[in-house]
C-alpha cells in the first residue's frame, strides 16, 4: 500500500514538473516579472537566477536590456568581486540605457568600496544626481564627498558634506563631522568646534570629535582649555591611538604656559611613544630640560630638533652649544655654535652664535684652520654695533698669537688699517713664529727674512724680538755666516733675561760662532758664560762646552788649561768622553809627555773600542813612540792602523810614516812595499806624491835608480819622471784662475787640462772643480758626471763631497739602486761624522723608497744611535722607521716612533704622526683613544692642515662608530666649511661620509 502511494506521488511530481516547465517555456514574461519582483525586494540571487533564464528564453530586446541591468546591479549588491567590470560591460553594450546614471553611480560606489578614490570620483562625475532615487542621492553625495576628501579636493568635499549636514537624515552627523574635520585641517578651528559640538557623545564619532576638539582648541592657543580637553581625552580613551598626540598637546601647552617642570613628564610620554617626534616639540623639550638643569637630556632633545636648514635648526644648534658649555664640553659647544653661525634665518641667533664660536676657538686654542681670526673679522664687519664689539677687538689681538696658521694671522693683521699697540705686539710675535716655522722647514733664507721683519718692528714685544735675534743667529750659523750669527747671539745674550729658556744656549752658540772664527779667547769667555748659566748639567752641550774650551786653550797653546778642561768634560759626560780623552792625550804630547800621551791613548782605545777616534789614537800613539825612540813598537801600531782602517783618512799618512820607519831601520824592501801601497791605494793625492819622492830616496840607497824609473814610468799618468812637467803646470794655472774668481776662464782651463791629460796627476782635482762650477750654474746632471769621475777615482781628498752629490742626484732621479750603493759607500768611508750621517740617512731614505722596509727600519735604528743628530733628521729617521715598521706589521713598535714624533706638530712628520696614531686607534676599535688623540692634535694645532683634515675625518668616523651620528656630521660639516685645502681625496671623503650619514 505504501509503495503504491510512493509511486503515485513520484509520478504526480514528475507530471507537475514537466507541466511547469512547459508553462514557463511558453511564458518568458512571467520569468521577467518574478525576477524583477525579487530584484526590487533585494533577493538578488533569486533575481539573477530567474532573469538569467528569461534572457535565455526571451526575444524581447527591451526587456532583455532591463534584465541585464538588474543582473549587473545584483552582482554589485551581492558583493561579487568583478561586479564593477560587469556593470561596465553593461554600459558598453547599452550606452544609451535609461539606467546609465544609476549604473555609473554604482560603478563609482564599487571603486569607493575598493578605496580607489580617483576612479570612484571619475564615475561619480559621470552620473547625474537628479536621475537617482532619493536614497541613492544621499549615498551618492556622501560617497562623492568622501572620495574628494581623500583626493584632497577639500572645497568640493566641504560643499557636499555641508549639504548632507543640512538635508540628509542618514548622513547629517557624518556630514557635520567631516565638514568639521575639513575646517580643522584648514585652520578654521572655531568653525570646526561648532560642527563638533553636537557630536561629543556620538557612538561613531565621539572619540574623533574629542581628539579634534582638543587639537582645535590647542591650535587656537586656548591653552588652558586645551589642557582640560586633552586630560579628559586621556581619561576617556586610555588606549586610543591619539594618546601620543595628546601627550604632545599637554607638554607643549604646559611649557608655553611657563610650567616647564610640569611639561617634562608629558613630553617624556610623547617622545617615548613616537619614533618621529616633531622637531619643534623636541626644541621645547630641550628648553624644559635646560630649565631643569638636565643638560645631557637637553642636548639629546635639541639634536632631535636639528633637521633641514631653517630657523629652528639654527636656534637648536645655539641651544646645544649653551647646554654643552654647561657640561664643560667646550669643543662640542664650539662645533654647535659654528653650525648656528652659518645661517642667517635669525640674525640675533647668528650674532650670538658667531661670537660664542669665535670666543671658544680663542679660549680653547681650538681653531684648527684659523677660523677664529676670520670669524672675529667678519663679526666686526657684520655687527659693527654689537654689544660684543669691544670684547672682540681685545680678543682679536690675542687670537693672532694662539693660531698656528701664522700666514693667515699676518694677512689679517695687514688688513687692519690702523693697528693699535696690542695688534703690533701680536704682529711682532707672528713674524717671529713665521720665521721659526721656516727654520723648522729648513728654509734658512726665508726664516732670516721673517726674523728681520720681527726685529725691525722695535720693542712692542721684547720677548719676540729677543727670540728673533736668537733664531736668526741659529739660521746664520747653519748658513756658515758666523759673523752675523755672532752678532745676533751677542744681541740676544745682552737683552734676554737669565730666566729665558734659551739664555744659556745663547752663550753656548755665541761661543761656537767665536770658535768657528778662530777667536779662541772670546770663545772661552762665551762658553764659560754658558757653563755658569746652564742649570741642567746633564745636557750634552754642557760637556761639549768644556771640550770646546779645552780646544780653545789648545789652539792658544795653553796646554795645561786645555788638559784640565778635557778631563772635566770626560767626567761630566762619559758617553762622549772619547773626544776629551783623545784631546787630553794629544795635549800631553805637545807638553812632551810622550809616555803619558801613549798611556792615555791606550786607555782610550781600551775603554772606547768603537770610538770614531780609534784610528786617530793609533796614529798619535805611533808618533809618541817614535818620539821615545821606540820605533819597532811604532811600526806595530802603524801596521794595525793601515790594516784595520784601510779607508781612514789617516791610512795614507800612516803608510808614509810606516815606510819611513822601515827605511830608518834599514828594512828597505818593506819600505818600498809600503810606499807602493800608498801610491796604489791613493793615486793622485799629495800623500801618493810624497810616497813616490820617498821611494826615490830608498832606491837611491839601494843604488837601483833604474828600478825606480821603471816603476814610476809604469804608473797611470802624472807620476812619470819626465823632463817636462807640463801637466802640473797646466793644472796649476787653471786652479790659480779659479782661486782668483774667474770661473769661466777656470772652467775652460780645467777642460783643456783634462783633454791633454785625462789621467794626469790632477785629473781628480780638475773633475771636482768642474763639478762645482757646473752645479753653480744649475747644470745638475753635468755636475753629477764630473763628481761621478771623482768618486770613481777614490780620491780621499774629495770623495765625501763627490759621493754626497752623486748619491743625491741618483736618488732624486729615481735611480735608487745606484743611490743606495753611493749612500752606503759614503756611510762606510766618510772622513767626518757629518758626511757619515748624510750617508746613513741616505741609506734609510733609499731603502724605504725601494720598499725594503726591514732594511729601512734597521738602517734607521743604526742611524738614530748617533749622538748629536739635529732634530730635523731625527724626526725624519723616526718617521721612516715608523712607516717601515707599519709595512711589516710591527705596528706596536711603530707606534713608539709616532708617539715621539707627535710631540712636535710644527713639522710635517709630527702632523702626520698625529693622524696615524688616531687612525690606528680607530682601526683597533679603541675609539676613546682615537677621539682623545685627535682632540689633543686639535689643541696643539699645526701649519700642515692636510693632516689635520684627515684627523678630523677619523674623529667623525669614531663618533659614527660610537653611535653618535650627530657629532659625526657636525665635525664633517665644520671641516667642509672651514678647510681651505683643495685636495680631492679630502673632499671626496667628506662628501661620501655626509651622504652616508
Amino acid at each position: 500500500m505504501k509503495k503504491t502511494i510512493f509511486v503515485l506521488f513520484f509520478a504526480l511530481a514528475t507530471h507537475l514538473t514537466m507541466a511547469q516547465r512547459t508553462v514557463y517555456h511558453h511564458q518568458p514574461g512571467k520569468l521577467f516579472n518574478q525576477g524583477k519582483e525579487m530584484f526590487l525586494e533585494g533577493n538578488y540571487t533569486g533575481a539573477q537566477d530567474l532573469l538569467s533564464q528569461f534572457i535565455t528564453e526571451s526575444t524581447d530586446r527591451l526587456l532583455i536590456e532591463e534584465a541585464k541591468y538588474m543582473m549587473a546591479v545584483s552582482s554589485f549588491y551581492k558583493g561579487v568581486k568583478n561586479s564593477g567590470e560587469r556593470m561596465k560591460e553593461y554600459l558598453d553594450e547599452y550606452p544609451e540605457s535609461i539606467y546609465h546614471h544609476q549604473v555609473k553611480f554604482l560603478i563609482g560606489s564599487y571603486h569607493f568600496d575598493e578605496k580607489d578614490w580617483k576612479l570612484a570620483r571619475f564615475w561619480f562625475d559621470q552620473a547625474d544626481l537628479d536621475y537617482l532615487k532619493p536614497s541613492e542621492q544621499e549615498d551618492f553625495s556622501f560617497r562623492s564627498a568622501y572620495a574628494n576628501l581623500q583626493l584632497d579636493n577639500k572645497d568640493e568635499a566641504y560643499r557636499l558634506f555641508g549639504l548632507l549636514s543640512q538635508n540628509s537624515k542618514k548622513y547629517r552627523n557624518a556630514g557635520n563631522f567631516y565638514a568639521g574635520y575639513i575646517d580643522y585641517t584648514n585652520g578654521n578651528y572655531d568653525a570646526a568646534l561648532r560642527r563638533f559640538e553636537g557630536l561629543r557623545n556620538h557612538p561613531e564619532f565621539g572619540e574623533q570629535v574629542a581628539f579634534y576638539s582638543a587639537q582645535s582648541t590647542f591650535f587656537n592657543n586656548k591653552l588652558d582649555e586645551a589642557i582640560r580637553l586633552a586630560d579628559s581625552f586621556l581619561k576617556a580613551y586610555p588606549r586610543s591611538e591619539h594618546n601620543t598626540e595628546m601627550y604632545r598637546v599637554l607638554g607643549n601647552s604646559h611649557y608655553r604656559q611657563g610650567r616647564a617642570t610640569t611639561a617634562i613628564p608629558y613630553y617624556e610620554n610623547y617622545f617615548g611613544s613616537t619614533a618621529r617626534p616633531l622637531r619643534g616639540d623636541a626644541y621645547f623639550m630641550g628648553l624644559s630640560y635646560m630649565e631643569a638643569r638636565r643638560f645631557n637630556e637637553a642636548v639629546q632633545m635639541f639634536q632631535k630638533a636639528v633637521g633641514e636648514r631653517d630657523a629652528l635648526t639654527q636656534n637648536a644648534q645655539l641651544q646645544i652649544g649653551q647646554a654643552q658649555l654647561k657640561l664643560g664640553q667646550k669643543q662640542q659647544a664650539q662645533m654647535a655654535f659654528e653650525a648656528a653661525s652659518r645661517d642667517n634665518f635669525d640674525p640675533q641667533v647668528r650674532e650670538t652664535a658667531m661670537f660664542n664660536y669665535a670666543l671658544l676657538a680663542h679660549e680653547t686654542n681650538f681653531s684648527v684652520f684659523s677660523e677664529s681670526i676670520a670669524l672675529f673679522e667678519n663679526f666686526l664687519k657684520e655687527f659693527p654695533n654689537s654689544p660684543y664689539t669691544d670684547q672682540v677687538n681685545d680678543i682679536l689681538a690675542e687670537t693672532f698669537l694662539t693660531t698656528k696658521d701664522y700666514q693667515a694671522a699676518l694677512a689679517a693683521i695687514n688688513r687692519i688699517s690702523r693697528p693699535g699697540r696690542r695688534i703690533l705686539e701680536a704682529k711682532q710675535m707672528v713674524l717671529f713664529q713665521l720665521g721659526a716655522q721656516e727654520f723648522i722647514n729648513g728654509d734658512m733664507n726665508a726664516a732670516v727674512q721673517h726674523f728681520n721683519n720681527s726685529i725691525a718692528l722695535g720693542n712692542y714685544d721684547a720677548k719676540a724680538r729677543n727670540n728673533a735675534y736668537y733664531w736668526r743667529g741659529e739660521a746664520y750659523y747653519r748658513m756658515a755666516n758666523y759673523p752675523n750669527a755672532a752678532s745676533d747671539f751677542q744681541a740676544f745674550t745682552q737683552n734676554a733675561s737669565p730666566a729665558d729658556e734659551n739664555y744659556a744656549m745663547g752663550w753656548y752658540n755665541l761661543g761656537y760662532t767665536r770658535f768657528k772664527q778662530n777667536q779662541y779667547s772670546s770663545a772661552v769667555t762665551a762658553f764659560q758664560q754658558y757653563i755658569s748659566a746652564e742649570t741642567n748639567r746633564n745636557r750634552t752641550e754642557y760637556a761639549d762646552a768644556h771640550n770646546r774650551i779645552g780646544d780653545s786653550y789648545y789652539y792658544n797653546r795653553s796646554f795645561a788649561e786645555a788638559e784640565r778642561f778635557y778631563t772635566t768634560a770626560a767626567t761630566i759626560n762619559p758617553s762622549a768622553a772619547d773626544y776629551a780623552a783623545y784631546q787630553k792625550a794629544f795635549v800631553m804630547g805637545l807638553q812632551r809627555n810622550y809616555q803619558g800621551k801613549a798611556d792615555a791613548l791606550d786607555d782610550l782605545m781600551r775603554r772606547y773600542p768603537q770610538s770614531q777616534y780609534f784610528d786617530d789614537a793609533l796614529y798619535e800613539k805611533s808618533r809618541a813612540l817614535v818620539m821615545m825612540s821606540r820605533e819597532n813598537e811604532a811600526i806595530n801600531v802603524l801596521q794595525q792602523l793601515v790594516s784595520g782602517y784601510p779607508n781612514s783618512a789617516l791610512s795614507s799618512q800612516a803608510g808614509i810614516q810606516l815606510g819611513q820607519l822601515y827605511y830608518n831601520g834599514g828594512n828597505y824592501q818593506n819600505s818600498i812595499s809600503t810606499y807602493k801601497n800608498v801610491i796604489s791605494k791613493f793615486p793622485g793625492t799629495d800623500d801618493a806624491k810624497t810616497a813616490l819622492l820617498s821611494l826615490e830616496t830608498v832606491y837611491s840607497e839601494l843604488n837601483d835608480i833604474q828600478s825606480y824609473v821603471n816603476y814610476a814610468n809604469s804608473l797611470p799618468g802624472g807620476m812619470r819622471i819626465t823632463v817636462s812637467r807640463q801637466d802640473s803646470l797646466t793644472y796649476l794655472a787653471a786652479e790659480s784662475v779659479y782661486m782668483r774668481g774667474s770661473k769661466v776662464e777656470a772652467e775652460s782651463g780645467m777642460q783643456r787640462y783634462l783633454q791633454s791629460y785625462p789621467n794626469g796627476a790632477y785629473h781628480t782635482d780638475a773633475n771636482y772643480y768642474l763639478g762645482v762650477l757646473a752645479d753653480e750654474k744649475g747644470n745638475k746632471q753635468q755636475a753629477a758626471t764630473y763628481f761621478r769621475k771623482v768618486a770613481d777615482a777614490n780620491s780621499a781628498k774629495y770623495l765625501d763631497d763627490a759621493l754626497i752629490y752623486v748619491s743625491a742626484i741618483e736618488y732624486n732621479n729615481g735611480n735608487l739602486n745606484q743611490a743606495l750603493a753611493d749612500y752606503s759607500r759614503l756611510a762606510n768611508s766618510a772622513r767626518n761624522q757629518s758626511s757619515q750621517q748624510t750617508g746613513q740617512m741616505g741609506v734609510v731614505r733609499t731603502q724605504y723608497r725601494l720598499k725594503s722596509f726591514h732594511e729601512a727600519a734597521r738602517a734607521a735604528t743604526a742611524f738614530l744611535a748617533n749622538a748629536n743628530l739635529s732634530p730635523e733628521v731625527t724626526a725624519e729617521a723616526r718617521y721612516l722607521r715608523g712607516k717601515s715598521l707599519q709595512q711589516v706589521n710591527e705596528v706596536e713598535k711603530a707606534m713608539d716612533d709616532f708617539q715621539s714624533l707627535a710631540q712636535d706638530t710644527r713639522n710635517i712628520y709630527g702632523a702626520e704622526a698625529q693622524f696615524i696614531l688616531a687612525d690606528t686607534y680607530y682601526r683597533w676599535k679603541s675609539y676613546d683613544k682615537a677621539e682623545s688623540q685627535v682632540k689633543s692634535f686639535m689643541q696643539k694645532g699645526t701649519p700642515h692642515q692636510y693632516w689635520m683634515a684627515r684627523a678630523l675625518i677619523v674623529l667623525s668616523d669614531t663618533y659614527r662608530a660610537k653611535g653618535d651620528n650627530f657629532q659625526a656630521r657636525q665635525y664633517l660639516e665644520s671641516l667642509k666649511n672651514n678647510y681651505k685645502g683643495s685636495e680631492a681625496d679630502v673632499q671626496q671623503m667628506i662628501n661620501e661620509r655626509l651622504s652616508n650619514l
